[in-house]
This record gives C-alpha cells, structure tokens and sequence, in this order.
C-alpha cells in the first residue's frame, strides 16, 4: 500500500472518529452517560485503527503519536484504563515532539489508576534463613 494511500484512510478513520466523539461530547452535555460512554467507545475503535496503521511509521510525527495520545484519551472518556494506558505506551514509542510527549506524559500522570501491590511479610527466624543483600545495596560507613 502506497503511504498516500494509508494516510488517505488514516484521515478518514480519524474523521469518523472525531465525528462520533462531537456526538458524544453533546450527550455529556446533555447529561447522557450511558449515550457518552457507548459514543465513545465507538470513536474509539476508529481512532486506535487510525492510530494502530501507523503504529511503525514513525517518520509520520506528529501525526502519529497525536492519534494515540486521542485514542488514549476517547478510551478515559469510557473508563478503559488499561486500554488508554497501552495508546499512551504505544504513542510514547515512536519519536513524538516534546509537546506531544509532554501531553501523553501527563494524560498518564493525571488519569491512570496506580494499582496496589501487596505487601508481604517474612519471618525469618521461622525459616531458619538468614537475609541476603545485594551487594550494591550494602555500604560500608
């Protein structure tokens, strides 16, 4: 497939994409959640196309990582976490413009949940084990 020929469909999927998303933005307006978040999902899935058919090309900046930064942000709009965390990852591969990496940086920063690890706990004495450090992580002094 010619490049013309990819950013020719690139454009119309995300013109779709955008599309959809104004409808969804006057079902927030109007106070219709479940409308805004089946809307935006919608977007969504035309915007990741978009951006997923430029997923190697990454001579095609700012365009490019600008496609997963809004793919990540249409996935918020329908609170898929984890799928606006893999845009943000994949918009962040290539080599987008300070700006771009600065707004995917903090779209991550400001809307992705942290998740809670465990915590565990060890009795050594009760395995008869003694601790073993590092030895990056002793320091005589």
């Amino acid at each position: 497939m010619k490049k013309y020929d990819k950013v020719n469909e690139v454009n119309e999927l995300h013109s779709k994409a955008m599309e959809i998303a104004q409808s969804a933005f006057v079902a927030r307006i109007q106070g219709e959640l479940d409308k805004v978040k089946q809307l935006s999902l919608k977007a969504y899935e035309y915007e990741r196309e978009a951006a997923m058919r430029l997923l190697n090309d990454y001579d095609i900046e700012p365009t490019r990582s600008v496609l997963f930064r809004s793919a990540a942000s249409l996935a918020l709009n329908f609170e898929d976490y984890r799928e606006a965390e893999k845009m943000i990852a994949l918009g962040l591969l290539g080599n987008p413009p300070a700006e771009i990496l600065e707004e995917l940086t903090e779209l991550f920063i400001s809307n992705i949940p942290v998740q809670p690890t465990k915590s565990i706990s060890i009795s050594l004495s009760q395995h008869r084990c003694s601790p073993v450090f590092p030895l990056a992580a002793v320091s005589v002094g």
